[in-house]
């Protein structure tokens, strides 16, 4: 248990005389994970894909962010069920579609095979009937940048962190290694 969760737990515990037992019970027992987190194969697919979206370069990549876990808990936890159901069914669909073209799993595709395939699904588009609804491949880069840059490791080594930003500095000199800066993680 960490700190923050210890903290968080007295806090409870201090206002549980007004919250029913039953409340207080749900409140304080471990965080189930979602079903899908199970799902090795779907981590493993959401990693390899953010990672090709986000691959390590200087800086670290998006599985180093766990980018794929953070995706699974936005879509399971944040999406309306429709939402929800539609998001898992178009990566199951994406990974049929690299199947068919390249005769295997993105799992298994070399980083070029990858590369044209992601391509390939980035120029796909919705039906007219569909054109409210972004492409899955244009939710799926929003959801891996937004995973990524709010990450710790997204925000202290590809951005520059500054958790209490100070006043502003109409001299600094900003060249092509200067990083953005971000209250966030």
């Amino acid at each position: 248990m960490t700190r923050r969760e210890s903290f968080q737990r007295i806090a409870l515990l201090l206002g549980g005389a007004a919250i029913a037992p039953s409340a207080l019970a749900a409140a304080l027992a471990p965080p189930v994970e979602s079903m899908f987190f199970s799902n090795a194969d779907r981590l493993a697919l959401l990693d390899e894909l953010s990672e090709t979206i986000l691959p390590t370069t200087d800086t670290p990549g998006a599985k180093a962010a766990e980018v794929g876990k953070f995706i699974i808990h936005a879509v399971e936890n944040c999406l309306q069920a429709d939402r929800k159901k539609r998001f898992w069914e178009e990566l199951d669909v994406a990974e049929a579609n690299c199947k068919q073209q390249t005769g295997k799993s993105f799992l298994d595709c070399n980083e070029s095979e990858r590369v044209t395939f992601l391509t390939w699904l980035q120029d796909q588009k919705r039906p007219a009937t569909e054109q409210d609804i972004p492409p899955f491949f244009t939710g799926l880069k929003m959801l891996v940048l937004h995973g990524y840059f709010t990450s710790e490791v997204g925000a202290t080594q590809a951005l520059n962190y500054d958790p209490v930003p100070g006043g502003w500095v109409a001299d600094m000199k900003v060249d092509e290694n200067t990083k953005a800066w971000t209250p966030i993680f």
